[in-house]
C-alpha cells in the first residue's frame, strides 16, 4: 500500500471505479478525502477530537499533493497541466506503462490515459471548478473521449476502452490485450457527472442540456443504458443510431441514479450531495 503518511496508507487503490486498474486515481483520492473529513466531523460530534485532527491532517496532506500524484506536465495531449485516469507509481510525469485491458493495448503510457472521473475533484468539494488543473483537463477529455451525438454529448471512459461491441455490432466478450476486437462506446453516465461540473460552474444551461442527453438516451421505456453508440464502427448503419443505446445493461441503475441527482441539482441550484463540510474546508462554503 506505498509509505505511511499521518497514520495512514498513501491514497493508492487496489481497485479504481472501473474495477480493473490500481494506482493513484484522482476520483479514488477525492473520496478519501472527502471520507477523512466527513469522519472527522463525527469523531469531533462524539468527543474524539485526537482522531478528528488525525483523520483532517491526513486529508490536509493528500488534498494538497493529489495533483502531485495524478496531473501530468508532461503529456502529450497539451503543454499544460492536466489529470490522467490514474497513475501507476504516483509519477504522472513518468513514462510507466499498464494493460488497459479488454482487448486495448498491452502497454501503454499512463500520460496517453485520460478519464472524465477527474471531476470528481470538483463535486466533492476538493476541488474548485475554476481551478487550473481542471480547466486544463476539460478541453483535453472532450478532444480524447467527447462525441456529439444528435441525441447530445458523451464520453467514454477512456482512452483506449474494450469494453463495449465489436465492430460489427456483435456482443462484447473477453480478449487478449493488443486485439481490439471490441470497442468501449460512450457512456450516459458521464453526461451526468459533466452536467454536475457545468452547474457548479455556473453553467446552468450546461447541466439542463447533460440532463437532456440523458434523457434522449433511454428507450421507449425510459430506461437509460449503460452504453450509447459513438462515432465508430457500425456507426451509421441501419440499427446503430449514434447516441442511441447498446445492447449494454439496460437499465443500469447508476445511469438512473445519476439522472435523479442531477434533475435534483438543477432544481436546487446547488450539487444537492455535495458534502459542505469537505467544500467549506477546501474551496469556501457553497
Amino acid at each position: 500500500m506505498g509509505f505511511q503518511q499521518g497514520g495512514f496508507a498513501a491514497p493508492w487503490t487496489p481497485e479504481e471505479r472501473w474495477e480493473n486498474q490500481s494506482g493513484y486515481s484522482p476520483a479514488t483520492i477525492a473520496s478519501e478525502i472527502a471520507g477523512l473529513v466527513c469522519a472527522a466531523q463525527i469523531a469531533e460530534a462524539n468527543g474524539d477530537a485526537t482522531s478528528a485532527q488525525r483523520y483532517l491532517a491526513t486529508a490536509d496532506s493528500w488534498q494538497a499533493q493529489i495533483e502531485n500524484w495524478t496531473v501530468t506536465s508532461n503529456g502529450p495531449y497539451s503543454a499544460k497541466p492536466y489529470f490522467l485516469r490514474l497513475t501507476k507509481d504516483g509519477n504522472p510525469n513518468a513514462g510507466t506503462t499498464y494493460s488497459i485491458g479488454d482487448g486495448g493495448p498491452g502497454a501503454i503510457d499512463q500520460r496517453r490515459v485520460v478519464d472524465p472521473s477527474f471531476l470528481e475533484v470538483v463535486r466533492l468539494g476538493i476541488k474548485s471548478p475554476k481551478d487550473a488543473a481542471v480547466l486544463n483537463t476539460l478541453p483535453v477529455v472532450d478532444n480524447q473521449l467527447g462525441v456529439v451525438t444528435p441525441n447530445g454529448e458523451f464520453w467514454h471512459r477512456y482512452n483506449f476502452d474494450g469494453y463495449g461491441e465489436t465492430r460489427t455490432g456483435g456482443p462484447w466478450t473477453v480478449t487478449q490485450p493488443d486485439t481490439f476486437q471490441t470497442l468501449g462506446r460512450i457512456w450516459p453516465v458521464l453526461a451526468g457527472e459533466r452536467g454536475e461540473y457545468e452547474l457548479a460552474a455556473g453553467n446552468a444551461s450546461g447541466a439542463r442540456d447533460a440532463l437532456s442527453a440523458m434523457a434522449l438516451a433511454g428507450n421507449d421505456g425510459y430506461l437509460v443504458p449503460e452504453q450509447v453508440w459513438d462515432n465508430q464502427p457500425p456507426a451509421g448503419e441501419p440499427g446503430f443510431p449514434p447516441g442511441e443505446g447498446t445492447f449494454s445493461a439496460t437499465p443500469l441503475g447508476w445511469s438512473h441514479a445519476q439522472f435523479i441527482r442531477l434533475a435534483w441539482d438543477i432544481e436546487e441550484g446547488r450539487l444537492a450531495e455535495q458534502p459542505s463540510v469537505v467544500a467549506c474546508r477546501y474551496v469556501g462554503c457553497p
